[in-house]
């Protein structure tokens, strides 16, 4: 279900009211029912059928694992099969369409997410982490929450699970702070992305063909790369602020990224509940950073291998995997030479152009392991750097530059002005919240600043009859 449709709209404004209008105790039973009504309008019957039978086996392995003696290989064996169980049916979507006999097998939406927070949930059961949840239905709830089902936050049972059964009082203010973060993520999603979706796809896909020159090709993918951010965040920020009105406080995904001055950093900005997952039930497990230098690396070159592997098959993930686990590798290996380097320069760590400078290198690290993943993949590699490196033609580019591809001259100037935009507010947000600042403007400022947001997404924003929104980069099988 597009997020971009009448069935959501209502969907949601509907379960808002009767949250507010049901007992506080009851509240749960709402979004609950809203879940399910959602998951079905979504994904069909059978799906539904399908994460309804994998959170009951889950949640009944995991009283099992409660129940049994600390260490005993009865605990060891159905925790093992439990976990087992789910990854195979991951794996199997992952593998589906390189596989004929898979070929009709049904993915369930959201499966990529629940799956690892079921996984998350019985692990923590496992080692005493959390108390298994004895009311299937809230467990359920926990499992099929409708704003997090299709792209997370990967949350924890201990940290949503209470936060999603409690019921929660109407608060004028986080009805303000909310409305900001869905009118702020429409407007990366129907303003930014859908703008970079009308060219980019088909501009990467006949790359020997390009007559542009290698600027315009590099100005695309900067464009592509803010675009692939706000199609992600954006969702973030819709489903945060939806939450939020009811007073549900989702963890934070996203923490300006694009101000990370390495890549280490980077990833501890990006996707920051898979982060927090991967470190928690892959790499501290594995060992972590506590035997020795060199199984610290390897944990971490796995951590990222998997997460290429999750992100999706066939060799480009693959690939990007290997890349992303390389460079964070290398880099906490070279930091010391690094380092000394500095020393010799004289390089002050803290000035303006050195961190600049660490900014703009990061960045050109995420655009190479995007343009992998998702726009050139491994084969157009290739032709996409000839282009860059013995065609550059900068003076071949202008305002229509883009139009053979899908973006006239007026959608460019507006997706240039709401890139600026974009970076400036996050920008400006290290100063100190915006948010709190407009949620703290008097109430004719404050809602004339909402409705002034709200006419600018749905003037410049690509939706509507004639034009089918794209769906979400991140909403996995």
């Amino acid at each position: 279900m597009s997020f971009v449709s009448l069935p959501f709209f209502v969907i949601t404004i509907v379960t808002i009211l009767l949250y507010f209008l049901f007992p506080l105790g009851k509240r749960w039973v709402v979004l609950l029912t809203a879940s399910a009504v959602f998951y079905y309008e979504a994904a069909g019957l059978a799906a539904s059928f399908i994460i309804l039978l994998t959170a009951a086996f889950v949640y009944y392995a995991a009283i099992l694992i409660e129940k049994s003696d600390n260490e005993s290989r009865k605990k060891k064996f159905i925790f093992s099969i439990a976990v087992i169980a789910v990854l195979c049916v991951l794996i199997l979507t992952k593998i589906k369409n390189n596989v004929r006999i898979l070929a009709g097998f049904l993915i369930p939406m959201g499966i990529s997410y629940y799956s690892f927070s079921l996984i998350g949930y019985l692990a923590d059961v496992y080692t005493k982490k959390q108390i298994s949840e004895r009311n299937f239905l809230k467990f359920l709830l926990y499992t099929t929450f409708f704003l997090k089902i299709m792209q997370g936050p990967i949350s924890k049972f201990r940290i949503i699970g209470p936060k999603l059964i409690e019921g929660h009082r109407f608060d004028y203010q986080n009805l303000c702070m909310g409305t900001q973060l869905i009118i702020w993520g429409y407007f990366k999603k129907l303003v930014i992305t859908e703008r970079t979706m009308m060219f980019v796809y088909n501009l990467f896909a006949d790359l020997n063909n390009y007559e542009l020159g290698g600027f315009s090709l590099l100005f695309a993918t900067i464009l592509w790369g803010f675009g692939f951010y706000c199609d992600f965040s954006g969702y973030m920020d819709i489903v945060t602020g939806i939450a939020q009105i009811m007073g549900i406080q989702l963890e934070k995904n996203f923490d300006r990224p694009f101000f990370s001055r390495s890549f280490s950093e980077f990833w501890g900005r990006w996707h920051i509940t898979l982060g927090v997952w991967f470190r928690d039930y892959i790499y501290i497990p594995l060992g972590g950073s506590r035997k020795g230098i060199i199984r610290k690396y390897f944990n971490l070159f796995v951590v990222f291998l998997v997460s290429g592997v999750w992100h999706g098959t066939g060799l480009d993930y693959l690939i990007w995997g290997v890349l992303c686990g390389a460079i964070s590798v290398l880099s906490q290996v070279l930091d010391p030479l690094f380092v000394k380097i500095k020393k010799i320069l004289k390089i002050n760590p803290e000035s303006a152009d050195w961190r600049a400078f660490q900014i703009i290198r990061t960045f050109c690290a995420y655009l190479l392991i995007l343009l992998i993943a998702t726009a050139t993949g491994i084969r157009n590699l290739k032709p996409y750097f000839r282009i860059i490196f013995k065609d550059f033609g900068f003076g071949r580019m202008d305002i229509h530059s883009f139009t053979r591809y899908g973006l006239n001259g007026t959608n460019f100037v507006i997706l240039v002005i709401a890139v600026v935009i974009l970076w400036f507010m996050e920008w400006k947000q290290a100063a100190g919240s915006i948010r709190v600042f407009v949620a703290g403007l008097n109430a004719p400022a404050k809602w004339t600043f909402y409705a002034l947001g709200t006419l600018i997404v749905l003037f410049l924003g690509i939706y509507g009859a004639g034009y089918s929104t794209s769906g979400f980069a991140y909403a996995f099988y």
